[in-house]
């Protein structure tokens, strides 16, 4: 074995040559750690590894996701944040303390989450924490302050990996930290705003097959922020549509950007800063107002918290003429001022989900405008005719506005590629427009269409000329919401309006819905659409059978919500796939609201090999599971919900993750040789949970109950490393000391938290330190019922689950009382040991 070799910095070809030596013939483990050059491979290790035996391996670890994917990596392992009680129990021994700290354990868990599981942060945190005294106020002070501030070390490591990053991403990723703490980063949204600040430059190439969007070039720069980190997915979102980003490293960011970027009220700017961008968190559009001669520079206005003055911002429309992103979306404005017009280099703006009534004709004199978002202003009724005079405009969203009068047309909006909510109207009426309005929009790339149920005849459809658009990528149709008419002549035109409909062969994303043809279009099942990755059928209530998806090579994506099919998916559902494997490439699968399913049958053991998450949603007749679930290897995640006749979950190797809510009939779980984390919410019936060696987190939630399940009870002990029980007072009472009737199953987890149904803490307990931490409600409860009336009460209530020597353990504690009652209740309970133990012999 070797180890500990460092190269010097001499030629390229020294070092070549000595790790040839080292490598030649030999059968080898290469580690190489912490590599950030994605050429390194290229330049040093490709050539070399050839030299090897045969079964020679090479780990590296790297904080960049292109680094891994550059060298071709056969398997790559995203390494997770420590979960709480792991960053819990770091950070309290590098403080030097024990688990029996009191109050401090709340702030020092919020200071985990903060630290968003990071082992460097929370060590640094922890050796900080050391030279303060154990207090909760200086604590607190820590938590609030800048963690990037506070460590040279944290903000040193952070900095080589924004050092690795091009400039361009640089700008991308400092822009981030405008967002205010904790708040979701959607990545339509950000990709947007960085375009319009000039931050994304696309490299055309002459050929068709080249071509590239901004929009497209936005998003690689999205996915490799995600990729090194510096984002994180939110809630695992498919696609990570949301993500926020790190305290760490926004903390690092704003240190970056601090001469030009203020997050806050903008009368506390003063007169030295002159940012250029800001996001206003409180003081609204009245102090940005009254601030504006010394803001000329702005480029960038987000605008949140408190509520904007309509009046004040008609005045930074008229004097903030430089702008070039204006986010309003959720204040509550209601008026828009003519003076919009005045700021001509605007780029991106949005209204999305306020109150607004109406958009001035003024609008078309921002003539660079290239994003307008006023999605789910279900108060602006009407669209002005000046809209049309857009001419750079990229995206327009208006889905779910409240529209029914449009006065504008599309035929010069040349540059159009995203139109969120095209409303049908093929007679000519003006409260939506004609197919034949998409023809001239031949840089599409998303379309969501609605009201399709207007749509006269299939040949209205056809003069959409969706297929012919090349470049489209994303399409939603939509009909209004069944109002109940469902006659066969009215289904039998909606499926003709919808087979002309069909997109290209570069579609990647489909979604219908409310659908409500008696079948799907037939192009749904067409082998034709190499590229779709994502498919959504939402509120397709008369379709009875699902179309052949198996076949679709490359679907990652499948969900199926509110349908009434038959009683059974069978093997029509796979199709002919090619090499006999059906859905090949699915990940994720979602079945919602099918109330006539009773059972899924028909696909094969080598099916789905790729599907990882499974969620299933109210679906009140199904049975049991599909059986080729057991032979999904990479079937890690389940969520289980409202099925009702369900009685059985087992049999699922890879399963790590388990949810179950409100399946009034599940009675076992059993055979889950993996499972790790395992989630109870109001399964009354559940009374077996068995064979799942690998459990380490158990979450029960039963709200309404003051007792234990049945399967979590004291005789059938689980050794855990995390227990969370939500319940009631009295179930909790039950749980919260040494003495209480459920000890036994307290004492066999390293951690317990325990909650209210409101989601109040109410206790949690630490092994290792056998300490109970109590909220003040849970200890004024303590001190209520610590009289001996309570005492007995509590042995009798637990009769069933309370061992004899525990018994024993009460009768001493209550010997230790000094007050008169002393003996009468000792004498109670062993009259009731007596009696329990007779009742025991006359069984016999």
């Amino acid at each position: 074995m070797w180890s500990g070799e460092r190269f010097s910095r001499g030629e390229t070809a020294g070092q070549q040559a000595q790790l040839r030596t080292l490598l030649q013939g030999n059968k080898f483990l290469l580690v190489i750690d912490d590599v950030w050059g994605e050429n390194v491979w290229d330049g040093l290790l490709e050539i070399q590894a050839q030299h090897g035996s045969p079964g020679s391996r090479i780990l590296i670890t790297t904080r960049n996701e292109r680094v891994a994917k550059r060298m071709g990596a056969v398997h790559i392992h995203h390494v997770k944040g420590l979960n709480e009680d792991d960053g819990w129990w770091l950070l309290r021994t590098r403080a030097f303390l024990d688990e029996n700290t009191g109050n401090l354990q709340d702030i020092g868990r919020q200071i985990v989450q903060k630290c968003n599981g990071l082992p460097l942060a929370i060590r640094r945190i922890g050796c900080l924490l050391r030279e303060v005294d154990p207090k909760e106020d200086d604590w607190g002070r820590i938590y609030s302050s800048d963690f990037c501030g506070l460590s040279s070390r944290i903000r040193n490591a952070i900095n080589m990996s924004y050092l690795e990053l091009p400039y361009y991403l640089k700008r991308c990723f400092v822009y981030c930290s405008l967002y205010p703490e904790g708040s979701v980063i959607y990545r339509q949204r950000i990709t947007q705003q960085w375009i319009a600040e000039g931050f994304i430059v696309t490299q055309q190439s002459t050929t068709h097959s080249s071509y590239t969007t901004v929009e497209e070039e936005a998003e690689k720069c999205y996915d490799e922020l995600l990729g090194m980190g510096l984002l994180l997915p939110e809630n695992g979102a498919y696609g990570a549509e949301r993500s926020k980003m790190p305290h760490l490293f926004r903390s690092f960011a704003l240190l970056q950007s601090q001469d030009e970027y203020f997050i806050g009220n903008p009368q506390d700017i003063g007169d030295v800063l002159k940012p250029c961008r800001l996001s206003i968190t409180t003081g609204g559009a009245e102090a940005l107002r009254n601030g504006i001669r010394k803001l000329k520079c702005l480029r960038t206005i987000i605008l949140s918290g408190s509520p904007p003055n309509d009046r004040a911002l008609g005045d930074i429309f008229q004097r903030l003429t430089h702008l070039r992103v204006l986010d309003l979306g959720d204040t509550q404005i209601e008026c828009v001022a003519r003076s919009l017009g005045s700021m001509t280099h605007l780029r991106y703006l949005s209204f999305a989900n306020t109150q607004i009534r109406e958009i001035p004709s003024t609008i078309e004199n921002l003539r660079m405008l290239q994003f307008l978002i006023l999605k789910n202003c279900t108060r602006l009724n009407a669209l002005t005719e000046s809209l049309g005079r857009l001419t750079n405009l990229r995206t327009l969203d208006i889905s779910g506005a409240g529209l029914n009068q449009v006065k504008f047309r599309f035929c010069m909006m040349k540059e159009l590629n995203c139109l969120q909510g095209f409303i049908v109207s093929p007679g000519g009426a003006r409260n939506g427009w004609q197919f034949q309005e998409l023809r001239s929009l031949d840089k599409l790339t998303s379309l969501k269409m609605l009201r399709l149920e207007r749509t006269l005849t299939g040949a209205d459809a056809r003069q959409s000329a969706l297929e012919a658009k090349s470049h489209l990528k994303e399409l939603e149709l939509c009909c209004s919401t069944d109002d109940g008419i469902s006659e066969i002549s009215r289904a039998a035109n909606i499926k003709e309006v919808f087979e002309e409909l069909k997109p290209g062969p570069s579609i990647v994303s489909v979604k219908l819905e409310n659908y409500y043809g008696h079948g799907f279009p037939s192009w749904l099942a067409s082998p034709h659409f190499q590229e779709l990755k994502r498919l959504t059928l939402d509120g397709c209530l008369h379709c009875q059978h699902l179309p052949s998806l198996g076949q679709m090579r490359s679907l990652k994506f499948l969900a199926i919500n509110g349908s009434n099919l038959s009683a059974y998916i069978g093997p029509e559902i796979r199709g002919a796939p090619d090499d006999g494997v059906a859905f090949p490439k699915l990940e994720q699968l979602v079945i919602s609201k099918m109330s006539n399913l009773k059972s899924w049958w028909g696909l094969e053991e080598r099916d789905m090999p790729l599907l990882m998450n499974f969620r299933i949603v109210g679906c009140p007749k199904l049975d049991s599971l599909p059986h080729c679930l057991q032979h999904c290897k990479a079937l890690t995640s389940l969520h289980i919900d409202h099925v009702d006749s369900l009685e059985t979950i087992q049999n699922i190797p890879a399963l790590k993750e388990l949810e179950v809510r409100e399946n009034i009939k599940l009675k076992m779980i059993s055979n889950l040789g993996n499972l790790e984390d395992l989630k109870v919410v109001d399964c009354l019936l559940l009374d077996v949970v068995q064979d799942v060696p690998s459990l380490r987190t158990v979450h029960s939630n039963e709200r309404n109950s003051t007792k234990l399940p049945q399967w979590l009870q004291p005789g059938k002990p689980f050794m855990l490393r995390r227990l969370e029980i939500v319940g009631t007072e009295e179930l909790l009472d039950r749980c919260s000391s040494a003495s209480a009737p459920y000890w036994p199953v307290i004492q066999n987890a390293d951690h317990v938290f325990a909650y209210l149904p409101n989601d109040d803490f109410y206790f949690s307990y630490a092994k290792s330190s056998s300490y109970f931490h109590k909220s003040a409600r849970s200890l004024a409860r303590s001190s209520l019922y610590s009289s001996p009336s309570f005492s007995m009460s509590v042995v009798s209530q637990a009769e069933e689950v309370i061992p004899a020597d525990e018994i024993r353990n009460n009768s001493e504690q209550i010997g230790q009382s000094t007050n008169q009652s002393w003996m009468s209740i000792l004498f109670t309970v062993l009259l009731f040991v007596a009696a329990h133990i007779f009742s025991l012999s006359s069984e016999y």
